[in-house]
């Protein structure tokens, strides 16, 4: 069964359609999608369009005084 979800590509801030072939399993946390707005590859969760990368937080800069 295809399935189809949307995410918002980091790099241009496109919406961009990704699909997943879930074979009758259950959805998968994350899956790899070649973007079709910037041609990068993102990690995407098919569930709720979040790409993985939205859940990492950078360290601040530091700031010499």
């Amino acid at each position: 069964m295809m399935r189809t979800f949307l995410y918002r590509c980091p790099a241009t801030g496109y919406n961009v359609q990704g699909e997943y072939v879930s074979g009758g399993q259950p959805l998968p946390a994350f899956v790899p999608q070649t973007c079709l707005a910037c041609q990068g590859m993102h990690l995407v969760d098919p569930a709720t369009g979040r790409l993985m990368a939205e859940g990492v937080r950078r360290p601040e800069p530091r700031t010499e005084k």
